[in-house]
């Protein structure tokens, strides 16, 4: 959630706006996702720990910020490929242990597949682009 709410403050460029508003979507679900994961652990009987302290050993990815709007889809896909793998190993842990979560952890993965083709959507876009750009340079 906080490196695509960067990248939403961040992204210029002529594409800027749409890519903004896609990393802000993706934001606010990112935190959606964490929202019901916390209120599970809770129903749980578990503990919350939001130490920020602690964030980037409990993170599964790492928190690369990119500094081109290209960059920043990039390191997006890499981290939402991260999260569709930490999830599916997650949901193949519950099995039929905790049927409640394991369809939770489903739904949220199913958005984390969404959000990982909007990034490859993305990069495609910016790839033509740049590949254009270097068609009409070699030609001038």
């Amino acid at each position: 959630m906080l490196r695509y709410k960067r990248h939403y403050y961040m992204a210029t460029g002529i594409h800027a706006q749409a890519v903004a508003e896609e990393f802000l979507e993706h934001a606010k679900e990112e935190q959606e996702h964490a929202d019901q994961i916390a209120e599970r652990i809770t129903q749980l009987g578990g503990a919350l720990n939001f130490n920020p302290e602690g964030l980037l050993l409990r993170s599964h990815s790492e928190y690369v910020e990119g500094t081109s709007l290209v960059d920043m889809i990039r390191e997006d896909l890499i981290a939402e490929r991260i999260a569709i793998d930490s999830y599916s190993e997650i949901i193949r842990y519950l099995g039929d242990k905790d049927t409640t979560s394991r369809r939770m952890m489903e739904e949220i993965l199913a958005k984390e597949e969404e959000h990982a083709d909007d990034m490859v959507k993305l990069v495609e876009i910016f790839a033509e682009n740049d590949d254009l750009k270097a068609g009409l340079k070699a030609a001038s």
